[in-house]
């Protein structure tokens, strides 16, 4: 454990002198300060129900989104897609895919050391929300309408440096259009220490998201929503897993997150999970007292996977996340 804590310490050093700003401005006094929102939304439905709390937990295609450090486990091709139904019309997609690079290069992963040469993975992010009515300076419709869109196009890799540390990097090209489009380049960093404590499998991580360029409308300039991340995960049983991640926003205040998940066979190549999570990144919004809660439930079936989520937003509306995935 002394090794996890100064690990721990020198990430935690080592991102304070990469993001100058990191010792400052991660608080609320910059709120709305922060382009490409659609950034914070997350990725998978598993994720959502566990309440976002997944950036030490995800060991699957989704770990391009969530920390590219996950990466390192992958041990099989794998492609999901999630669609999200959002409040007012608002609707988001995720595509991701990711392989071992052994298996790109068509070498037999007992050719080598395990992970000696990581994963690599790709995804997309898409936000719609919707077609609005065009005003005037005076809020009076002019009769024109426009559809505001934001996409985001990622590539990562993961290996492990050492039996029980991983590390990651992501680039990712953001684009957001509202009448003009205007975009930019941004990077993730991840780092993932694996141990087993008492025979469970505990993960602690750090990671960086969205560190690059900022998006210019006109002459307006906002930087991309920086987001800092220290996360846990542990099993304290094989059907039992638990994650917490705190989560310091360039543009907001600290934030927590919590899950939960309970996984077990129901049948020949037929499991099924519930999950419950709590995300406090709307803590102080005074939308509803469950909001930024999470439940889920998902069913594995052989190489497939279904996964569903619901989140509500108070006056806002639920929103509603599924994901279908496939490994081979």
């Amino acid at each position: 454990m002394k090794r996890a804590f100064a690990l721990t310490a020198t990430l935690a050093l080592a991102g304070a002198v990469c993001v100058p700003e990191a010792g400052a401005a991660f608080n609320n006094n910059d709120a709305g300060t922060s382009a490409a929102q659609f950034l914070k939304l997350g990725a998978d439905a598993r994720s959502a129900g566990m309440g976002q709390a997944a950036r030490a937990l995800c060991e699957d295609a989704n770990a391009v989104y969530w920390n590219p450090a996950g990466l390192a486990a992958l041990s099989y091709r794998q492609t999901t897609l999630t669609h999200a139904a959002y409040y007012q019309s608002t609707f988001y997609e995720f595509l991701a895919y990711a392989q071992p690079i052994d298996s790109i290069l068509g070498r037999n992963r007992r050719e080598l050391e395990t992970n000696q040469l990581g994963a690599v993975g790709v995804g997309v992010l898409y936000l719609n929300s919707g077609q609005l009515q065009e005003v005037d300076n005076t809020g009076t419709a002019t009769g024109g309408r426009f559809t505001p869109q934001d996409f985001a196009a990622m590539l990562a890799w993961g290996g492990a440096l050492t039996r029980d540390l991983d590390v990651g990097i992501g680039v990712k090209y953001v684009s957001s259009r509202i009448e003009d489009t205007a975009s930019t380049g941004a990077a993730d960093f991840g780092v993932r220490l694996r141990e087993h404590p008492g025979g469970m499998p505990y993960t602690m991580a750090l990671s960086l998201h969205n560190l690059g360029g900022r998006l210019k409308f006109n002459l307006q300039s906002d930087p991309l929503p920086l987001q800092l991340a220290f996360s846990q995960s542990l099993r304290p049983t094989r059907n039992i897993s638990l994650s917490m991640d705190v989560v310091a926003p360039r543009d907001n205040r600290v934030y927590p997150a919590f899950g939960a998940e309970f996984r077990s066979a129901v049948g020949p190549n037929l499991s099924a999970a519930v999950r419950l999570g709590y995300e406090g990144r709307t803590m102080s919004s005074g939308l509803s007292s469950l909001t930024g809660m999470g439940l889920g439930a998902g069913l594995g079936m052989a190489r497939f996977s279904l996964d569903y989520a619901w989140m509500p937003y108070g006056l806002l509306g639920d929103t509603h996340r599924f994901t279908l995935s496939y490994r081979f």
